[in-house]
């Protein structure tokens, strides 16, 4: 089979079917696009794969992280056993809430337990991030499959640690870098690979969120734990905590490591003792004088979270399991328009009256052609699987096959998706979060160097 990466703009857009390309038809129009007829054809349903054999997890860290993986887990049924749970504070609050989720799994306060017990084969670790190195070495030592979170920690040596040591273990180690193991985001990639966007001008994305970081807690000293990420000496702050995945992102599509980094950051609402910023910018600069600017924030929630990548020929953006296209009217057809389904989109937040309505986009659907195959007539991606339940699902999948697994079913359209990410990844994805914090702290330009990407 060729490889995807050596298939270029006209070959890839001549060899196109409404359904291969992802676009939002109804179940009529793909079978006559499809088949070349011009009459309704037949559906088809596709046959049922076997059940995946149960996979037995434990999770250490029952923050709402923690949780959330739990709830993907949870999601996945039989497929995913999870049996122990364990969080170094026995709140009966967190494990209310986590026990609700799992209802059959044991709480231990002490990790090492569930190290220790021989029937669990997979770990995910959502502890703070300051506080991954440990446990990590330890789940690795003891010979489990590990899954643990970005970023590795917002110490580049620990990181590093965690790293070779992934790197080394002859069992599975993913880092939690969630957006490469998104079958919409490989989608996406999948365009950007084939050169629909033209020449590639660069990207921008944000993440808008109207809440303070801080939790209250009745003691003084669990309140300070609880508030790890508003405290340099134990955060990345948000360029390192939440950008790390969007910055990844950018890094993945533009298939290149970056040049430099020139960041920003203020505490503009919150001036409660914090020395951690609530508002920053960035600008990451890739090669070929590509820049990906960044916006986030705690103090404001407009338009909430997307990635944007621009091309001469047409702009995509990515909001989590949704994506879009949007071409330049003097972009050229390319033919497959006519019969795609057009959204008008939104920024801001229309239920609460404050969203704006844009320019329709051309909707890019995961997955379409096996929609079809089973006579779905209104193709959606489904979004109540999120990107960390790919992950997790991709990371069990590896886990059964006792190999990196392929982040989507291969297909005669995309006949070779990436691999599941590695420890690799996972390290030079925390360098660019790292220096970017780094850069807004000081105030200064950082020049990436090569060496800083090894392990």
């Amino acid at each position: 089979m060729t490889d995807i990466r050596n298939i270029n703009r006209r070959d890839f857009l001549r060899g196109l079917t409404a359904t291969s390309i992802g676009i939002a038809l109804t179940g009529e129009e793909i079978a006559a696009v499809a088949q070349g007829a011009n009459k309704p054809q037949a559906k088809t349903v596709a046959p049922a794969g076997p059940p995946k054999t149960a996979v037995t997890c434990g999770v250490i860290g029952l923050g709402p992280q923690g949780r959330e993986i739990l709830k993907s887990l949870a999601k996945m049924g039989s497929e995913a056993r999870t049996t122990t749970i364990c969080d170094s504070y026995d709140s009966p609050v967190f494990v209310r809430k986590s026990q609700e989720l799992v209802p059959s799994a044991q709480f231990v306060s002490d990790y090492r337990k569930v190290l220790d017990n021989p029937a669990i084969q997979a770990i995910f670790i959502a502890t703070p991030s300051h506080k991954h190195k440990q446990v990590a070495l330890d789940a690795i030592a003891a010979g489990k499959n590990v899954y643990c979170e970005a970023p590795f920690s917002h110490d580049l040596a620990e990181a590093k640690a965690i790293a070779q040591a992934g790197m080394a273990s002859k069992k599975i180690f993913q880092p939690g870098l969630q957006v490469r193991c998104n079958a919409q985001a490989e989608h996406v990639n999948h365009f950007i690979l084939s050169g629909v966007l033209g020449k590639v001008m660069g990207g921008r994305a944000q993440w808008h969120k109207w809440t303070s970081w801080r939790q209250a807690w009745r003691t003084p000293e669990r309140e300070a734990e609880l508030n790890w990420r508003l405290k340099r000496e134990t955060s990345s702050g948000l360029l390192g905590e939440v950008g790390i995945h969007q910055f990844d992102t950018a890094t993945w599509y533009f298939k290149g490591l970056p040049v430099s980094v020139s960041a920003h950051a203020a505490i503009m609402q919150y001036d409660d003792g914090r020395d951690v910023a609530d508002t920053v910018q960035a600008i990451i600069e890739y090669p070929n004088n590509v820049n990906f600017v960044y916006d986030a924030t705690l103090a404001s929630s407009f338009d909430d979270a997307y990635e944007l990548f621009f091309g001469f020929d047409a702009t995509i953006m990515l909001r989590d399991q949704r994506g879009w296209m949007f071409k330049e009217a003097g972009g050229g057809q390319l033919g497959w328009e006519v019969f795609a389904r057009k959204d008008t989109m939104q920024i801001g937040h229309p239920e609460n009256g404050s969203g704006i309505s844009i320019a329709n986009g051309i909707a890019l659907v995961a997955d379409a052609s096996k929609q079809a195959a089973l006579g779905k007539t209104d193709l959606v991606t489904d979004v109540s699987k999120t990107s960390l339940y790919h992950a997790c699902n991709v990371f069990l999948d590896s886990v059964r096959a006792g190999k990196r697994a392929p982040v989507k079913e291969p297909s005669a359209e995309n006949p070779h998706p990436p691999l599941a990410p590695n420890a690799l990844d996972g390290y030079r994805a925390n360098v660019v979060a790292v220096k970017a914090n780094e850069s807004a702290v000081s105030g200064s330009k950082i020049v990436f160097q090569k060496e800083w990407f090894e392990i």
